[in-house]
């Protein structure tokens, strides 16, 4: 009966002046509480930028011996350092699951290139990056295509670049 009673009388306007206080206290007890966790988010966030302006650094200044032994996809991060440095627009779009022949697609002046990158150890980059860089032209609709790497071209690699028009960045060039 008595909460019957409570539920059918409304809180005089004391009593809701008095919740609204207790709750903004309480608020205000838990924001100082919690005070610690956002200094910790803060810092973890800070860490961060930190870390990737430090690495954007470090890949910038990078040596052919400190791209020779990159990983692949350190390697098409430099790459996307590089050609931002060369004022162009950089779009990674390689991925472990089907790049189509393409790790970056590069714009400059309203031109669309995409760009294969090849980080090899000892062997000459061959005909199958210039016919996925070439394929890729197709697929992420760009009008040039450029193949880059450590290391050299085959002869069968450069001829068909040169039919198929697509450009070739080797361990000279970079």
């Amino acid at each position: 009966a008595t909460i019957q009673a409570m539920a059918d009388d409304p809180p005089a306007p004391a009593d809701a002046d008095e919740v609204l206080a207790q709750v903004a206290s309480d608020v205000v007890e838990l924001v100082g509480h919690l005070r610690w966790l956002w200094l910790v988010v803060a810092v973890v966030v800070l860490g961060r930028l930190l870390h990737e302006i430090y690495e954007r650094r470090r890949l910038a200044r990078s040596g052919i011996r400190e791209i020779d032994a990159m990983n692949g996809p350190t390697f098409e991060r430099y790459l996307g350092i590089m050609f931002r440095r060369l004022g162009y627009e950089v779009e990674h779009v390689g991925s472990a699951r089907g790049d189509y022949g393409a790790d970056l697609v590069i714009r400059k002046n309203g031109t669309r290139t995409v760009v294969q990158a090849k980080r090899y150890g000892g062997k000459r980059v061959g005909v199958r990056a210039v016919q996925e860089a070439n394929a890729a032209r197709a697929m992420y609709r760009c009008a040039e295509a450029m193949v880059v790497t450590n290391n050299a071209f085959t002869q069968q690699a450069e001829a068909l670049a040169h039919a198929a028009d697509v450009e070739l960045v080797g361990r000279e060039e970079l």
